[in-house]
């Protein structure tokens, strides 16, 4: 069924009635007065016409059913009203269809790519496996490092730079449960036996790591990157 504007050839023929104009035309439809091309079927005569319908009374989904399936009748085929809904859901469902029609290409590293976009995001660092490989349970790292900086920071004089955590890998290099690996950028006293320090740090670590996030270490490199005054330096040369 041809739903054009016959109306004329002018640009003016060819422009499609906004959802503004339909509806202040459905507003005011009690105001117009019944024409010979769209006769009053008494809905549009109403003196509280039912919003749902068109101005001329019909109901659009109705006239939409007929279109499709060929059995308009003379009122759908010459009334103003019907023929804009058809044409603006000709004009939608062409829109539709082109942009369903679109390819969309999906990467294959699709949901790798979106988790690291999440944890650059959230900066939650990466994800350490915990209990039993079925568990299904993990702790982000940074959640891991803040609770083993607060152990390093708990030794006197000692302040923690930074900690990493590396998640033990299987042989195909997926993060499993397993013994975690750390490192720690720290600064420490001046003056302080660092070989000594290191290894009391070490143990805060594993013991901080074992008792409050069920983390087991492997191994934990210290890398002392800041020499800070000793404690009382600065009163003993007073």
């Amino acid at each position: 069924m041809d739903v054009t504007n016959e109306a004329g050839s002018g640009p003016d023929a060819l422009r499609l009635p906004s959802a503004a104009e339909l509806l202040a035309a459905t507003r005011h439809t009690s105001a117009e007065p019944a024409t010979a091309a769209a006769p009053s079927t008494g809905a549009a005569a109403d003196a509280d016409p039912d919003p749902d319908l068109l101005p001329c009374g019909r109901d659009p989904e109705a006239v939409l059913e007929h279109a499709a399936a060929g059995e308009s009748d003379e009122h759908e085929r010459s009334c103003p009203e019907c023929q804009a809904l058809l044409r603006d859901h000709s004009v939608l469902d062409q829109v539709t269809r082109e942009w369903a029609e679109l390819p969309v290409p999906v990467p294959d590293d699709l949901g790798a790519r979106v988790m690291r976009l999440v944890r650059a995001e959230l900066h939650t660092g990466r994800l350490l496996p915990l209990g039993e490989p079925d568990e299904q349970l993990t702790l982000t790292e940074t959640a891991a490092a803040r609770t083993l900086r607060a152990a390093v920071d708990a030794e006197p004089g000692v302040q923690a730079r930074s900690c990493r955590i590396r998640p033990y890998e299987n042989r195909t290099g997926a993060a499993v449960p397993g013994p975690v690996t750390v490192r720690l950028s720290v600064g420490v006293p001046y003056g302080e036996p660092i070989h000594a320090l290191a290894d009391r740090l070490r143990e805060r670590v594993r013991r901080a790591a074992s008792e409050r996030l069920g983390l087991e270490v492997a191994k934990v490199d210290v890398d002392v990157v800041g020499l800070e005054p000793a404690a009382g330096a600065g009163e003993a040369d007073r």
